[in-house]
């Protein structure tokens, strides 16, 4: 996905935002800001990068000169911990469906209420505290893109998925749809977190406190990169994208990256994902803060 120029105001503000979490230092903070209004200077061809790498390298800059390694790491904790409070009851909703069908479609959907949890997107509000009323209110509302059926069909023919988890919190959820697909598809799945901290997405510690690991193999795309970035990846991570018969891609940082690679790759794609940015909405064709299930299949050449 191409930014646009509202991309380069939510970078500032995140800067400032990321500077404000790292340290009380108002000259590191200043430092900080100063740097990003530098960088972004010099990105002289907006659609040569993706909103994800102006977001991830404001995420390194504030990382380097506050010294903060993860600003985001207690809010991940919290946030996982929330998310596991509402397992259960999201567990038995689950069990208590009629077909497999439904019950799929069902674990799909609270995957993407779950990536409501996000931090630092512009003018997007987020409570953790809120987070139970506004799940509810997620799971009533229909779809606005729902290829649920195509996704089904695929992966009744796939050895293998590669699951790219996006936050911390929303990996809980993720790990619903991993436990029920595996359940009812019988494929081989795979989880992928960050190697190392951006924003507020999972890491293995992440994935560890959820239960995730005890569920499916779970590595790491070798990179603190939001998204996929496929340059500065681990062997093994790439060597999983390209063996998979299908990615399954949580999350905006997700789609911002892959929609620039599905050539590249020739994989087929199921994005998962609300779309809480308005820039993404607008790539998507769907209104603010809807709820996507995208698939796509690779085009002939």
């Amino acid at each position: 996905m191409k930014p646009r120029p509202l991309c380069l105001l939510c970078t500032f503000r995140t800067a400032y935002d990321l500077a404000r979490r790292s340290t009380n230092d108002e000259e590191l903070q200043t430092r900080v800001t100063i740097e990003t209004i530098k960088w972004l200077s010099t990105v002289n061809e907006l659609e040569a990068v993706t909103p994800a790498v102006l977001h991830t390298q404001v995420c390194r800059m504030a990382k380097r000169i506050t010294g903060n390694q993860d600003p985001f790491l207690k809010l991940k904790r919290f946030s996982n911990h929330q998310a596991l409070k509402m397992l259960p009851l999201l567990e038995r909703e689950i069990e208590s469906s009629h077909e497999a069908k439904e019950a799929f479609q069902l674990a799909v959907k609270m995957a993407i209420c779950g990536n409501a949890i996000d931090f630092e997107v512009e003018n997007y509000d987020f409570s953790l505290e809120r987070f139970g009323d506004q799940f509810v209110s997620c799971l009533d509302k229909n779809l606005a893109i729902d290829d649920t059926g195509p996704l089904m069909q695929h992966l009744e023919r796939s050895g293998k998925v590669l699951y790219l988890l996006d936050n911390a919190g929303e990996i809980v959820f993720d790990r619903l749809l991993i436990e029920l697909t595996k359940k009812i598809y019988g494929c081989e799945i795979w989880a992928a977190v960050k190697d190392g901290p951006v924003m507020n997405d999972a890491l293995m510690d992440d994935a560890e406190q959820v239960g995730l690991t005890s569920v499916v193999p779970v590595i790491t795309t070798g990179n603190d990169h939001i998204g996929v970035d496929l340059r500065n990846s681990s062997d093994v991570f790439l060597g999983h994208l390209k063996g998979s018969d299908l990615i399954l891609a949580k999350g905006q940082g997700s789609y911002e990256t892959l929609t620039e690679l599905e050539t590249e790759l020739r994989i087929s794609v199921c994005y998962l994902l609300r779309a809480k940015c308005p820039v993404v909405a607008e790539s998507l064709g769907v209104p603010l803060n809807s709820s996507v299930v995208r698939f796509v299949v690779p085009r002939p050449i």
